[in-house]
């Protein structure tokens, strides 16, 4: 009797003459290999040691087929015999039982791709986002026909279905009607996103319905009104539609829901270039105190519809104070609109070779200029060149220029004004005064005061600075002592009475400011602290009151 030991073939079993039978164990199930001549014999199983009888019962028979009966591509792809042949033999006919495979279908996807899937993709759909959110009144679509979003929507479709078939080379036929169905979605979007379609130069306001008449005579008036005015009102209605007033008409209407006296008005702002927009947007703020949600609306050709609500200002104040972008060419108050020429020459800054050298010729023309200027960076510049120099030429100009920077709101240089205002100021008055309302401004919102408003002030001589300095002494002594000072004889009073009250460093400055300025009464006030003091303070007081008696004696 024989006994099998399980295990796979080795190659001198395949490439044996003798045929090979594949048996199973009927008791454990375990697989063998033997040779035919054991055909009708006892065996034992070497793994559950099991005899039994080779038969037909226990031979592995497998389905035959032959070549060319299945019908399975796969079958083909990792053949160990490539398909190709020799040429053919003159005379010899050859058999070809299956195409080579396109190595296409079963290769992995290559970068390229990759990438023309996602740029596909990502096209259509941010086509889509902007046909949705560009078509908005001054959204980037705004002015474009529908016929032209429809092109765009179109051509992004095809390409982006193009790019997807050459991405997807396994599957062309689902990448192709994903496309289709995204470019067909995308060409539906301008069909149902109709805002701003209209050309800007022929975009007209449809007019309300006229109520209807309530009497013949009321009837026959307003007919012939609406005749006298026919010829003016199509003018107005051609300007509305040129400008696109819609934005500026929803903001008039929901101020005056809200009440009050805010108003929104129109600056239509003609040959403004796109770089200097935000500039030109922070000076009208600056200017005319709008709230920050005014916003800009283009109107193609370098012009703008800048809508500035919350103003408080008549369109013809606010007009004024625009011509410094340029010249107001028109009104049109029936809209609410002032037309303004923009001269984009006034944003660009002179030579600063020129700006800085104070022996030049036009040092004084430039820098003059300059403070004209809407940018406010180019300003302080100017301002600091300007109180470094000698006022020679257009010293009045100058001077008035400075002061109405002093009183602009938003300027923060607003010391460095006064510093060149000590420097340029001819006629004490002015200045002192505009400076000393600055002051004000800055003590009611507990702002930090500049030393060179004051001086400013001081230098001017103007008496109202008396009780402000004496506040601003009272909160930082060690600051404003020197200006204190300055006042003179004018201070005495203002210090005597606060003497009592002071305590450690204040009074230190009390004592050194009488030594200055004090007179015979101060004598008496000193004298009175002068046993308790101690011996810092004491050398102080011997020194203000040896002061005033030489002053006294000259």
């Amino acid at each position: 009797m024989n006994r099998i030991k399980s295990g796979r073939a080795t190659m001198s079993d395949e490439i044996r003459d003798e045929p090979l039978l594949l048996i199973r164990c009927p008791s454990c199930g375990q697989r063998f290999k033997v040779g035919d001549d054991l055909m009708g014999r006892t065996v034992e199983c070497g793994a559950c040691e099991h005899r039994f009888r080779i038969n037909d019962q226990v031979i592995v028979r497998g389905k035959k087929f032959y070549p060319g009966e299945r019908r399975n591509a796969r079958l083909n792809r990792f053949q160990r015999v490539p398909l190709a042949v020799a040429p053919p033999v003159v005379g010899t006919p050859t058999v070809r039982y299956a195409e080579p495979p396109d190595p296409a279908k079963f290769e992995p996807a290559t970068p390229e791709r990759i990438v023309a899937g996602f740029v596909g993709v990502g096209g259509m759909v941010l086509m889509a986002l902007l046909l949705i959110f560009g078509a908005s009144r001054g959204g980037i679509l705004d002015g474009m026909t529908t016929q032209n979003r429809l092109l765009m929507a179109g051509f992004t479709g095809l390409l982006g279905t193009a790019l997807l078939a050459y991405a997807n080379p396994r599957a062309r036929a689902k990448a192709i009607g994903v496309g289709l169905l995204m470019g067909f979605g995308l060409i539906l979007l301008p069909l149902n996103f109709r805002t701003g379609s209209i050309p800007l130069g022929t975009r007209t306001v449809e007019a309300a319905p006229a109520p209807a008449a309530e009497e013949g005579a009321q009837a026959a008036v307003s007919a012939a009104a609406t005749a006298a005015s026919s010829k003016e009102s199509e003018a107005i209605t051609e300007l509305r539609g040129r400008i696109g007033t819609e934005p500026l008409e929803a903001e008039i209407k929901r101020l005056e829901e809200q009440g009050g006296s805010r108003r929104a008005v129109g600056l239509w702002l003609r040959d403004l270039r796109e770089q200097n927009r935000f500039l030109v947007k922070d000076f009208i703020l600056r200017v005319t105190g709008a709230d920050p949600q005014s916003h800009y609306y283009p109107r193609g050709n370098g012009n703008f519809l800048m809508v500035v609500t919350g103003v408080r200002m008549s369109l013809e104040e606010v007009a004024a104070t625009a011509a410094a972008l340029g010249s107001v060419e028109n009104m049109y108050p029936e809209i609410a609109v002032a037309e303004i020429r923009v001269n984009n020459e006034n944003f660009v800054e002179g030579p600063i070779d020129k700006l800085a050298d104070r022996n030049h010729p036009a040092f004084y023309d430039l820098n003059k200029r300059e403070l004209e200027s809407i940018d406010l960076q180019r300003v302080e510049k100017a301002v600091k060149r300007l109180a470094e120099a000698e006022p020679k030429i257009y010293r009045s100009d100058i001077t008035r220029k400075l002061i109405s920077l002093l009183g602009s709101p938003g300027v923060g240089f607003k010391g460095a004004i006064c510093q060149a205002l000590a420097v340029w100021s001819d006629e004490p008055g002015p200045a002192g005064k505009a400076a000393l309302e600055e002051v004000g401004k800055l003590m009611v919102h507990n702002v930090t005061v500049p030393e060179e408003m004051v001086a400013l002030i001081v230098k001017e001589k103007n008496p109202e600075v008396l009780p402000v300095l004496d506040e601003l002494w009272d909160r930082n002594p060690m600051i404003w002592e020197s200006l204190y000072g300055d006042l003179g004889r004018d201070a005495e009073p203002a210090l005597l009475r606060r003497f009592p009250t002071t305590a450690g460093s204040q009074r230190y400055s009390a004592v050194r400011l009488l030594g200055r300025v004090g007179g015979a009464d101060s004598l008496p006030v000193l004298g009175a602290v002068l046993s308790g003091a101690d011996p810092e303070l004491r050398v102080l007081l011997v020194n203000s009151m040896q002061s005033i008696r030489d002053r006294m004696a000259r």
